[in-house]
């Protein structure tokens, strides 16, 4: 992920200052997707892949022989590796120390302590913690069949009956999150990962933050990081809260029922149109859309956090319910 710098106004409220255009945004292409994942953790079949390419291929880390690069973030990479002994596949994630700060290593062992403590079906599995010549590394679950940017159709609408069981599967994973007071803070489709049997698993915590930390200030807000696509404006503002990962799930669904994002524009314009435009109503770009799926979906991504919907699976239940009466 990629930081973003903000500014304050003398009316007290954060306005984006610069380094916008360096927020991490959805890639227009595949190749992109392939070169942006920091979730990593995918590959396209069960089977395992050919090796890339990258000087790493073949390194022991621990128990495992990397096999090839999967993703590289801002200050980790993403590797398929394979067990000395029992011939599985994982993905591990390694700190690069030459383009890591202070504060992001302090996240990356933030991310594997808050792994190793959640239990969830729909949670990406933390297997392992190491320290490999000095480089910190997580095992983790390896998703063969990729996330859901990947396995979606990246154009188009799609039924609400489609895309009901990850939006369930995401909020029960997100309230279980929420109820250990943590804040996800980058919910999108590329860190929703397809399991064996096609169930869901949350991944990428590496910014994820206490709702603690939120409430003493004990985080730099001139850091703050995210996914511009998804975010919400008090996450904008330098106040994340429970309710901005719903904000985002929501997005997310708006995306996939009309095909399109919730807002378009520069990096800059979007993040402003988060903060103050209202979202075209669904029906306007899909007329079938049902008026009470609308209803819901316009709730969730209401620009007071204290005007959506109070819990997150409450949003997923609410939308299954307008479903089933429209």
């Amino acid at each position: 992920m990629r930081q973003l710098e903000w500014g304050m106004h003398q009316n007290g409220s954060y306005l984006l200052n610069k380094a916008i255009s360096k927020i991490h945004r959805v890639p227009a292409s595949k190749q992109a997707l392939e070169r942006e994942t920091s979730a990593g953790y995918v590959a396209q079949t069960d089977a395992a892949p050919a090796k890339g390419a990258s000087p790493l291929n073949g390194q022991q880390i621990g128990h495992y022989t990397l096999i090839r690069q999967l993703g590289q973030g801002g200050y980790a990479s993403v590797f398929l590796g394979e067990h000395h002994y029992l011939n599985t596949y994982v993905a591990l994630k390694l700190l690069n120390l030459y383009l890591a700060s202070e504060e992001d290593t302090k996240h990356f062992q933030l991310e594997a302590r808050i792994l190793a403590h959640l239990r969830h079906r729909n949670i990406v599995r933390l297997l392992d913690f190491g320290v490999e010549r000095g480089t910190p590394f997580l095992v983790m679950e390896y998703a063969s069949k990729g996330n859901l940017q990947q396995f979606l159709p990246h154009e188009g609408a799609l039924p609400v009956g489609i895309i009901l069981p990850f939006v369930t599967q995401m909020a029960s994973a997100l309230q279980y999150v929420h109820n250990h007071g943590l804040i996800h803070c980058d919910v999108k489709p590329e860190n929703m990962l397809l399991g064996p049997l096609n169930e869901l698993w949350l991944s990428d915590f590496g910014i994820a933050i206490t709702t603690t930390a939120v409430s003493n200030k004990e985080f730099n807000t001139h850091e703050l990081k995210g996914s511009v696509n998804y975010m919400a404006p008090e996450h904008i503002n330098g106040n994340p809260m429970p309710a901005s990962d719903q904000y985002a799930l929501a997005a997310m669904v708006y995306q996939w029922l009309c095909g399109r994002f919730l807002f378009q524009g520069t990096d800059m314009q979007v993040c402003l149109q988060h903060l103050s435009t209202p979202p075209i109503p669904l029906r306007d770009h899909v007329p079938s859309t049902p008026r009470a799926v609308e209803h819901v979906v316009l709730k969730a991504l209401a620009k007071d956090p204290y005007q959506r919907f109070a819990h997150v699976q409450e949003f997923a239940s609410a939308l299954k319910q307008a479903n089933r009466h429209r």
